[in-house]
């Protein structure tokens, strides 16, 4: 078995923390290996260069790499909880029989392996992008200065494209391929059920989401996915004086599919929703307007008055995403000017 398929084997198996905890494992190996690699040929820190310990870049997908399989977890895991919400009534066969499905596109069997392959073929040419920089150009000039990871220092050179590989040929793909085929399969649940007449939208559940706060869970567990993503990008473009066209390909990439997986299935979704929602308000509006004006003034003034969390959420995770890198990158600036 392939590692990416065993991944996927274990992934839908266990839980989100000892995803997590695996995740955190293979961060600390991955950085122990380049920290020794780079202490022991001294390039922790080059000057007019960067060393290991200044490449805001590299820190962020360790950072990433660590989070990934929890995040995707919890993102597959609230799509599926649609099984419990109080949305759906009557007969739920059709969704079982999606969500196995589900099972199955995120297992990679059949044709559903091929669009993870699709991003490890990607994964792979920047890969070999990034290796043939290093070997057959000159760095300091493809990047503006000395790097630590140049074939001048072996040890770090190999810790470092080992480090790429984990992330460009397993993370990064097994990542995009839980998003896409999640969103894309819930998006197709939801349109069945509710053709089907099998979902209802509940006024009064205590979600105060109709029974499909879960959907609302999913949409902010794929903004900080594509939050970090954003991240990603912006420290891997500032740590050096020229752009790494290889990073930049590769998460900006993956930003945009997760950008495009976000209006075409999660958009749909929410509109699916939303009709639900206004059946049942006109369902209320009618009989409470007959049965009692002042309690259809009311109702009326609640929901004009009512926040949405979901978007109060989803605010802060875009803003961080925009404030954190800048601040990153101007904390050895703050430091001295706080004397700290």
């Amino acid at each position: 078995m392939n590692p990416v398929k065993a991944l996927a084997e274990q992934f839908v198996r266990r839980s989100p923390m000892v995803l997590l905890a695996i995740g955190l494992a293979w961060a600390v190996v991955d950085f122990a290996t380049l920290y020794v690699a780079a202490a022991t040929e001294g390039v922790l820190r080059i000057k007019n260069g960067i060393g290991l310990l200044n490449n805001f870049g590299l820190f962020s997908t360790l950072f990433g790499n660590a989070v990934s399989l929890y995040l995707a977890k919890k993102y597959y895991g609230g799509v599926c909880s649609i099984r419990i919400s109080k949305a759906v009534i009557g007969n739920s066969t059709n969704i079982e029989k999606e969500l196995s499905v589900l099972g199955a596109m995120v297992k990679m069997r059949g044709r559903y392996r091929l669009l993870i392959y699709g991003f490890i073929l990607v994964g792979t040419m920047a890969w070999l992008s990034n290796v043939f920089g290093h070997v057959f150009d000159n760095p300091q000039v493809r990047w503006g200065h000395k790097v630590f990871d140049s074939l001048d220092h072996p040890l770090t050179f190999t810790a470092s494209r080992m480090h790429n590989i984990y992330t460009w040929m397993i993370v990064v793909p097994f990542l995009a391929h839980v998003m896409i085929y999640c969103s894309f399969q819930l998006k197709r649940t939801l349109a069945i059920a509710s053709g089907e007449g099998a979902l209802t939208y509940d006024v009064l559940n205590p979600d105060q989401r109709g029974g499909f706060a879960f959907v609302d869970n999913a949409n902010i567990l794929f903004n900080v996915v594509a939050a970090l993503t954003y991240i990603q990008v912006t420290l891997h473009i500032e740590t050096f004086e020229k752009m790494n066209p290889e990073h930049v390909v590769a998460y900006v990439t993956l930003t945009v599919v997760l950008i495009m997986v976000n209006r075409l299935f999660l958009g749909d979704s929410y509109a699916t929703i939303n009709a639900l929602k206004l059946e049942a308000l006109n369902r209320v509006k009618s009989k409470v307007y007959r049965d009692d004006k002042l309690s259809f003034d009311i109702l009326k003034y609640c929901y004009e008055r009512r926040l949405s969390a979901l978007s109060v959420a989803n605010f802060v995770i875009k803003t961080a995403a925009i404030v954190v890198p800048g601040l990153i990158k101007s904390w050895p600036s703050i430091a001295k000017a706080l004397n700290i």
